[in-house]
């Protein structure tokens, strides 16, 4: 079904228009009425007044210009605003037009209808403040009627602004109409302008007809009133029977016409979204066709709102499911990959759960090696430490000796000197002994010359000589003693002298040796520190070892694990892919 276009805002603004003229003139004729019964206009000159002055001016001015005035206003007001705000004004024009700008209208009139009366007519002031009640009860009377006629020519517009912006909701506040007080606003309207109308007629006419009575009485005296009374009385009642069933007639006519223009109207909105719920039903979005200010609005907004969201559902929904359709293909690709590759993997990790079982076992071996090289070598840096220090003492050994050596060498020397005095000794005792030698010779020639007297010297020079012999044979042992003695020691120089050279030539050698078994014993030490980092290195790399032989081991049980659960997630893939598919063809239902 063809929707049919929108009218352009001239268009509505003409129509609003006529329809308000409609309403107006409609309420104005009782209205009118009951105001001439209040102003009690009797003269041909009055009524050409009232009716040729007084209304002409106030329906031109309340019922043409003010009208042409605000409701075009109120038109580009709403047409200037964009989104929510333009919706929220468009719903507020029917609301405007009937309940403020036609009651001001109204009430305006009232003032000047009376107001003109009383300045042209000589009436009382007091008329001024009934007349405007009886206005504005006309204006409460015709404003329902008039927004709900509003309401239905406004719609159309109303309902285009809001689909461009679904997410707006109309705002209850202000001059909104709401059912909680619409209602009651035109029963109360109603039985107001009942009440008033009947009891102004009903007043104004007894007012008249008492006043007529009390003249007539006052004029003729009391001999014949109650016969005047009842001739009085009689015409009066007949005369109220007219107006007062006329207004009655009028007033119940408008408000079952009211009453049941609002029923219509809940009906509409109320069919509208009960259409859309049952279109809902079938599987059709069809957002309802009804938008305003009171509770039925909110009902169709929120409406509004869920199909909207609806909407925007199937479309995630039909979106997320050919994702999860191709997600569930890919799922069933990548599964059926995923198992060879399995496969292949599971395969290399038994050959890698058995290199590792080879490292593990290479892994102790290399760490038992290490610990036995740790141990040699600090048992090597002990021993280096210990010849270190054997090292020390033999060199310590050996300066003694080249000491002692030299302080022999000295002695030595000092011996051979010593011998060498003794053997100038020995020559000057051998000397003496040759001397006493020759003396003993002399002497005993000597004595062989004295004869008798000489033979005790004889002896004695015998004894000498044999003394002298034995100095000279002693002096002569001694010499040869004395240079065995220093040869000897001359020798044992010699040797002392080479013994220190060779101590000293030893020394150095030695002191060398020294420093090269420090130095290796310095290494044996940094030897031994760096066997221990190795075997510290060793030793983790054998925990790390087993760590990676237990995670291989634990791998290989997973991959195991995983291989028997592939098949339940190609089974998942294809439940998935078949959901996803009923998913789809719900979703195209809704959208």
């Amino acid at each position: 079904m063809a929707t049919p276009p929108l009218p352009t805002p001239g268009a509505l603004l003409r129509r609003l228009y006529l329809l308000r003229s409609v309403v107006t003139t409609v309420a104005f004729t009782p209205a009118v009425y009951v105001d001439m019964q209040l102003l009690d206009l009797t003269g041909a000159k009055e009524f050409q007044i009232f009716l040729g002055i007084i209304t002409p001016v106030v329906l031109g001015l309340c019922a043409v210009v003010q009208p042409l005035v605000v409701m075009p206003w109120l038109m580009r007001r709403a047409m200037a605003a964009q989104g929510t705000q333009r919706v929220e004004r468009l719903i507020r024009i029917p609301s405007s037009i009937a309940f403020l700008e036609m009651m001001a209208s109204w009430t305006l009139g009232g003032i000047l209808f009376n107001g003109g009366a009383v300045l042209l007519l000589d009436r009382p002031p007091s008329v001024v403040l009934v007349g405007v009640a009886v206005a504005v009860s006309a204006g409460l009377f015709s404003s329902p009627l008039a927004y709900m006629l509003f309401e239905r020519e406004m719609m159309p517009t109303v309902l285009d602004a809001y689909q461009q912006a679904p997410s707006s909701k109309p705002a209850g506040e202000g001059f909104a109409t709401r059912q909680l007080w619409l209602l009651p606003a035109m029963v109360v309207s109603a039985l107001l302008i009942t009440c008033l109308a009947s009891i102004v007629t009903l007043h104004l006419r007894l007012e008249r007809g008492m006043g007529a009575l009390a003249a007539d009485l006052a004029a003729k005296g009391d001999t014949a009133s109650a016969e005047r009374v009842q001739a009085t009385v009689r015409p009066l009642e007949a005369e109220l029977i007219q107006p007062v069933v006329i207004l009655g007639g009028y007033a119940a006519l408008g408000s079952i016409l009211t009453a049941a223009w609002a029923a219509r109207r809940l009906a509409r909105g109320a069919r509208a979204v009960g259409d859309s719920l049952e279109a809902l039903v079938e599987g059709r979005a069809t957002p309802p066709q009804w938008v305003s200010s009171d509770e039925v609005g909110d009902l169709a907004a929120s409406t509004w709102q869920l199909y909207q969201q609806l909407q925007d559902l199937p479309r995630s929904l039909r979106t997320s499911a050919g994702d999860l359709a191709d997600a569930g293909q890919r799922l069933s690709q990548a599964s059926a990959q995923q198992n060879q590759t399995l496969s292949r993997q599971a395969a290399a990790l038994h050959q890698a759960r058995a290199t590792a079982q080879e490292i593990q076992q290479a892994s102790h071996v290399t760490h038992s090696r290490a610990t036995s090289i740790l141990q040699v070598a600090e048992r090597a840096a002990a021993v280096g430490k210990l010849g270190e220090e054997s090292l020390a003492g033999t060199e310590k050994g050996l300066a003694s000796i080249r000491d002692i050596a030299a302080g022999l060498h000295e002695q030595m020397l000092d011996l051979e000197q010593r011998a060498r005095e003794v053997g100038r000794v020995s020559e000057v005792v051998k000397s003496l002994a040759d001397q006493s030698h020759m003396l003993a010779i002399n002497a005993a020639i000597e004595a062989t010359r004295a004869g008798e007297h000489g033979k005790g010297f004889g002896v004695v020079a015998r004894q000498m000589r044999d003394l002298a012999d034995q100095s000279i044979r002693a002096t002569n042992q001694v010499r040869g003693l004395l240079e065995t003695m220093a040869t000897a020691t001359q020798q044992a120089s010699a040797m002392s002298d080479q013994g220190a050279e060779g101590v000293a030539e030893a020394l150095e050698p030695l002191r060398h040796s020294g420093e090269r078994l420090r130095e290796l014993a310095g290494l044996s030490k940094e030897s031994a520190a760096a066997v221990r980092q190795i075997t510290e290195a060793v030793s983790q790399q054998h925990a790390g070892v087993d760590q990676l032989f237990a995670a291989v081991r634990e791998l290989d049980e997973l991959t195991t694990d995983t291989l028997r659960h592939l098949d339940t997630t190609q089974q998942a893939a294809t439940a998935v892919s078949h959901a996803t598919g009923q998913v789809t063809q719900l979703a195209q239902r809704y959208v």
